[in-house]
């Protein structure tokens, strides 16, 4: 099992990680607001296939792949925001994925324990990941990491209440 900086054979892959992953976040937001998405999938992926790309070639981004056997089976992505009320620099844990064939193997937690050794190289002073409660084992590695809950993000329909 090894940790490596993303590479451009990974691509196919990545791209079924990404529609699985959009796939379903689009779902769990489409059903707090009521509404279907209108963002086409393909658009979504591709979006976020380039901005993965553009992350991996810079020095205050990490994309890390962890890779079993040779074969790619998750991702984490992370960067450095400054906090605008606190003045100090925040690590953004951005994304991770596993590959539902590794769950509930430790790979999540091996790609976080590689984001946070990463954001601790960089000296930031806090750490942030944005997750919505309908993915509770995504909610549990987090806490199981150190992260608490500190605000909601609530949804309302349009019309009303």
């Amino acid at each position: 099992m090894t940790i490596r900086p993303l590479r451009a054979d990974d691509e196919a892959v990545i791209r079924d990680w990404l529609r699985t992953f959009l796939r379903q976040h689009q779902a769990w937001w489409a059903a707090g607001y009521g509404e279907p998405p209108v963002a086409e999938l393909a658009e979504l992926v591709e979006r976020d296939w380039q901005e993965l790309e553009q992350a991996a070639a810079s020095p205050q981004r990490l994309v890390a792949i962890l890779e079993v056997e040779n074969q790619a089976v998750g991702i984490v992505q992370a960067g450095v925001r400054q906090d605008r009320t606190l003045g100090f620099q925040i690590g953004v844990l951005q994304w991770i994925y596993v590959s539902p064939e590794v769950r509930r193997q430790g790979m999540a937690d091996k790609l976080m324990v590689c984001a946070l050794a990463w954001m601790d190289a960089q000296g930031v002073q806090g750490r942030e990941v944005f997750v919505t409660v309908r993915n509770p084992p995504a909610v549990a590695l987090y806490r199981r990491h150190g992260f608490e809950v500190a605000d909601y993000r609530m949804l309302a329909r349009a019309g009303g209440p």
